[in-house]
């Protein structure tokens, strides 16, 4: 009996298990469909979602696009209005800058033409000052010429009317001279003292010069004195007011020369 109660009960059991077993699974199905349900109706919706996501950027690529287009468009028109703009400036700038020449050759020109004139004018003046200066050395000399003539005249004269008492036989001390060597004899003394006069004009310049570059080698001597750090030539010459420095040169060799001075590079000292 017991082993049929077990039956029994294990037979109970047994298709209790199998009624859970079958809700069980009927349970499963139903969640499985639930879910492909709902993962159908998720892609669905992903798929809409996604859909109208790709329509939107869809729209706003094409209208980045559109106003990419236009900003691209609006810049060509920006950079062909700037290249314009500078090329009108050059053309401009070329246009001033040949205006300028031609004033600058027209007034080089007009200067050329003028100091021709003046050149001219200033030859005039000197050729007519030359020929009047001949004229009037030639006035001058024409008027020696007739005082010695009137001078010869009047010896001449004189001597017409001495008495001569006798033959008396009377050496010749004095060289007797034609009229012409007479009337050179003034002008070649004249050119004897004006040969006299330039040379002690010129005597007196090269005396002076040397006073001048005695005194401006002193003067090159002070400043250094003064700049110990040493000069260039062309301060030397502004500082004494020199217009043209190259003129200092020959100064500067003979101080150099003397010792009195020394040279490094560019810049003089004076001796350590």
């Amino acid at each position: 009996m017991a082993s049929a109660d077990d039956l029994r009960r294990l037979a109970e059991e047994m298709a209790g298990a199998y009624e859970e077993r079958v809700r069980v699974i009927s349970d499963v199905k139903q969640a499985t469909a639930d879910i492909k349900k709902e993962t159908g109706q998720l892609l669905n919706d992903f798929g809409k979602v996604h859909a109208a996501m790709s329509k939107e950027l869809k729209a706003e690529l094409a209208g980045f696009k559109t106003d990419l287009d236009a900003a691209e468009g609006e810049r060509k028109k920006d950079d062909q209005a700037e290249i314009s703009e500078r090329k009108d400036y050059i053309m401009d700038l070329k246009n001033k800058a040949r205006e300028l020449i031609d004033e600058f050759d027209k007034a080089h020109g007009d200067m050329a033409q003028a100091l021709r004139a003046e050149l001219a004018r200033f030859k005039s003046e000197l050729d007519a000052e030359e020929d009047e200066r001949k004229k009037r050395d030639q006035g001058e000399t024409r008027e020696t010429a007739e005082a010695w003539k009137g001078l010869l005249s009047a010896m001449q004269a004189a001597r017409g009317r001495a008495v001569v008492a006798g033959p008396v036989e009377v050496e010749a001390k004095v060289e007797v001279k034609t009229v012409e060597e007479i009337i050179e004899e003034p002008v070649k003394e004249a050119e004897e003292v004006e040969e006299a006069a330039a040379e002690v004009e010129e005597e007196e310049a090269i005396e002076k010069v040397a006073a001048d570059e005695e005194d401006l080698g002193g003067r090159i001597l002070d400043l250094l004195d003064d700049n110990p750090e040493g000069l260039k030539m062309t301060r030397i010459a502004d500082m004494l007011g020199v217009e043209n420095w190259r003129t200092l040169i020959p100064v500067m060799r003979e101080l150099q020369d003397d010792g009195e001075i020394r040279k490094e590079d560019t810049l003089y000292f004076l001796p350590e």
